[in-house]
């Protein structure tokens, strides 16, 4: 943030009162006063300077990566602020029409059986998609849901903290008229390491 210019007069000279004219104990000369408000007022510029340019990244804004694509890790215990957690798509479909909105981390083949179940005509796809996922290493996320007028290219898996959300690859703006909502139906695969014991899920 660029500082406000201001500009500073030269402070007048003092004026020495009349001879045997006393001034009021604790009362300084108006040219005194006006100095070191100037003085105070300069030192809290610079200060707002420094802080503009500290400013935290906007919110939303994207998680850094690797030159190789990846995600950066951070330090056992460390909280997680804007990481991105899966390491592949195993499954990605966006299309119109209405969906059943289930948010699940699938930690066993039952548990993924149950999700498919749930989309029916993609069902058979999905299992074939994960079936080679190692459950005692990693786990699997389960998200579908309504995007609007907006059709999703494909989509990544986000963690701040203990909350899970979806974030949208890059896509053109949706139209401003919409006949027909996109959904989406989303199978991520996470490190085990990577999700949080108790996960929460953004709306």
């Amino acid at each position: 943030m660029r500082p406000a210019t201001h500009r500073f007069g030269t402070a007048a000279p003092l004026a020495e009162p009349p001879r045997g004219a006393g001034r009021p104990s604790g009362v300084l000369p108006v040219g005194f006063r006006r100095a070191v408000s100037a003085s105070l007022l300069a030192a809290s510029l610079v200060t707002l300077s420094a802080a503009c340019g500290r400013q935290h990244p906007a919110a939303g804004a994207s998680p850094s990566h690797r030159a190789d694509g990846g995600v950066p890790s951070s330090p056992a215990g460390t909280p997680y602020r804007q990481a991105r957690v899966d390491d592949r798509l195993v499954f990605f479909t966006s299309g119109t029409g209405a969906v059943r909105q289930v948010r699940a981390v699938l930690r066993g083949p039952d548990e993924l059986s149950a999700f498919a179940r749930l989309f029916r005509g993609r069902a058979p796809e999905i299992m074939a998609r994960a079936e080679d996922t190692d459950f005692t290493r990693t786990a699997l996320v389960g998200w579908s849901t309504t995007t609007g007028c907006a059709k999703w290219p494909s989509a990544s898996l986000h963690r701040t903290d203990d909350t899970l959300s979806l974030v949208a690859g890059p896509h053109p703006k949706a139209p401003p008229e919409c006949f027909a909502p996109f959904h989406v139906i989303s199978v991520f695969e996470v490190p085990k390491e990577r999700l949080p014991e108790r996960p929460r899920f953004a709306d």
